[in-house]
């Protein structure tokens, strides 16, 4: 069973102790990505470890799991969505230590990551363009035909010009 982690972490404190944590974020207490989804009802599981990184500053690094059902762009109703993903940000970094390190970086305030916001952030980032059920599985009539049409090959139109070219 896991637990539900905490919202504030004092970065530095995390990053000297290089401390792991593991847990589940409910779905409704992640506004911004609830308003995308038909439902918010589900939890989301999250493993994250703050360390210090070879450009000098902190940085957390994390995997996420969750479930999500999104709107099929097809039939409008509900399809589940499975995003896993990983993620890694430096902890105020310059930007130029950004640019550099091809890293994202994440802004503190007072010291503090909300790792709810970070969370949210990358599930919205990891949400698929276009969402659709699997072909046949929301309308009879959107099967794709398991037969691969071929393209008639058209005659190259600049042909004509071919023959008007004189030989030297």
């Amino acid at each position: 069973m896991l637990f539900k982690i905490n919202r504030l972490y004092q970065f530095k404190k995390e990053s000297t102790q290089r401390s792991r944590h593991q847990g589940v974020i409910a779905l409704d207490e992640l506004n911004r990505l609830t308003g995308m989804l038909k439902s918010d009802q589900a939890e989301v599981e999250v493993k994250f470890s703050f360390s210090d990184s070879e450009y000098d500053r902190s940085m957390v690094k994390g995997h996420v799991v969750a479930e999500l059902s999104i709107e099929c762009q097809r039939c409008l109703k509900p399809v589940l969505q499975l995003v896993e993903l990983d993620f890694e940000l430096l902890i105020d970094a310059s930007d130029n230590i950004v640019q550099t390190s091809g890293v994202d970086t994440l802004y503190s305030e007072d010291g503090n990551i909300d790792m709810y916001d970070v969370v949210e952030d990358e599930l919205i980032l990891g949400l698929p363009l276009v969402a659709l059920h699997e072909s046949g599985r929301c309308n009879e009539y959107w099967h794709v035909s398991d037969d691969v049409v071929k393209e008639t090959e058209r005659e190259n139109p600049f042909l004509v010009l071919e023959k008007l070219k004189t030989k030297h």
